[in-house]
């Protein structure tokens, strides 16, 4: 068990359902035989707890210190901290805390009695305190067990999608092809990029200056590196023809960003100008020679969002238009779809998109836990604010009054 990793099929609807449904009766039944026999105490007591804790910390800390690409090479690769993922190691770790930390959920919410004593009684900020303190375990426990129980049903995989051409099929991290219960066209494809930017390049250090000019429109002027850069002319879609030194307009596949720019030597008064562009798949880059191996230029404009406006069909003729941008997946019952990449060589005018779609049928607990930590948070908040208003008088007996 030291060595190698977690079958992928260790877990899978139906048998993860009935594993986390006697998961779940197996803490339930170990906290009501905690008075009977001690020693069931120790799954859930303080030490328990704290030490569980502290040995998934160490883990968390390997996992984000070691690359995870899969290797078996080494201490680390044999011990399966190069695929933690999928580690027995870290998986006992986290099973023990999550039992520790169920057992003790299931505990606090045998004393809901307590609590509704509590709201009764008039004491709102013990309420508060020890309703935030249930929600949050309950909160994390809803955590563990969906993302332990559920890592067998996840499915993810990726497709291509070309402009106009339906795809149904997908392929996983192993290349394996996955057939979608829909299927996905890509109706239309766009790229909001930033503005671009000028640098200065030494040729002889082979390197961008640190400084550059954004160019948001014609006008702007900023120094770099020693000389004074001004966009005299900006044209955001432009080409140049083959013999011409001179950017003209152009509504066409492959028009890029061309800045006409004046440049300035700080120190010796030197000038020059001429057009800068990035270049593309049709048309050739150009910069602006500055002499002693330096040179104005201009880098691709990197991309701030891109957009995939696809129609999703499924099996009955059913059809349902999305747009997806990063963190903002199409959905499709238990499916999302994310924007992953899009080629770009061809940039702006690419006419494919790549898309990754996940699966995650335990997803809605996942997203029930982290609303109940956002309700507990704000009941923390709201417990110390009441504690802060009660006074002096309420909190603290008076010196003169007997017990």
């Amino acid at each position: 068990m030291a060595a190698g990793g977690i079958p992928a099929a260790f877990l899978r609807y139906p048998w993860s359902l009935v594993a986390a449904v006697n998961y779940l009766y197996l803490l339930v039944l170990v906290y009501a035989m905690s008075d009977r026999f001690r020693w069931l105490r120790t799954l859930w007591d303080g030490k328990s707890c704290i030490t569980s804790l502290a040995s998934v910390l160490v883990m968390i800390i390997v996992y984000g210190l070691v690359r995870q690409d899969g290797s078996k090479d080494g201490l680390a690769g044999v011990l399966g901290f190069t695929s933690m993922s999928d580690s027995w190691i870290f998986n006992l770790m986290l099973a023990a805390l999550m039992t520790s930390l169920g057992i003790r959920t299931v505990a606090e919410l045998g004393r809901a009695g307590q609590m509704a004593g509590m709201l009764r009684t008039g004491r709102i900020t013990d309420f508060l305190h020890n309703a935030a303190r249930t929600l949050v375990h309950v909160s994390v426990s809803v955590l563990l067990v969906s993302g332990i129980f559920g890592s067998g049903d996840k499915v993810k995989c990726r497709l291509t999608a070309r402009l106009g051409e339906p795809v149904g099929m997908a392929a996983d991290a192993e290349g394996k092809a996955v057939v979608l219960p829909f299927s996905v066209v890509l109706e239309k494809f766009t790229v909001d990029g930033y503005p671009p930017k000028l640098f200065v390049f030494d040729s002889e250090e082979d390197a961008l200056s640190e400084d550059f000019l954004s160019v948001e429109e014609e006008g702007v002027k900023a120094d770099v590196a020693g000389w004074f850069l001004s966009a005299d002319r900006y044209l955001d879609m432009a080409g140049c023809m083959p013999g011409d030194t001179v950017y003209r307009e152009l509504e066409h596949v492959g028009a890029v960003p061309a800045v006409y720019v004046t440049a300035e030597n700080l120190s010796t008064g030197e000038r020059h100008a001429g057009w800068v562009s990035c270049g593309s798949r049709i048309f050739s880059s150009s910069s602006l020679a500055l002499g002693s191996g330096a040179a104005v230029v201009m880098p691709p404009p990197e991309a701030r969002q891109f957009l995939s406006r696809v129609s999703v069909t499924d099996k009955d003729g059913n059809r349902d238009v999305a747009d997806i941008r990063v963190n903002h997946p199409a959905r499709y019952g238990a499916w999302r779809i994310y924007q992953a990449g899009y080629d770009v060589t061809q940039g702006r005018w690419s006419t494919v998109s790549m898309l990754e779609c996940v699966k995650d049928p335990w997803y809605f607990l996942v997203d029930a836990a982290l609303w109940l930590m956002l309700v507990s948070g704000a009941l923390m908040f709201l417990s110390g604010g009441v504690k802060g208003t009660r006074g002096k008088t309420e909190d603290r007996p008076d010196k003169n009054m007997k017990p």
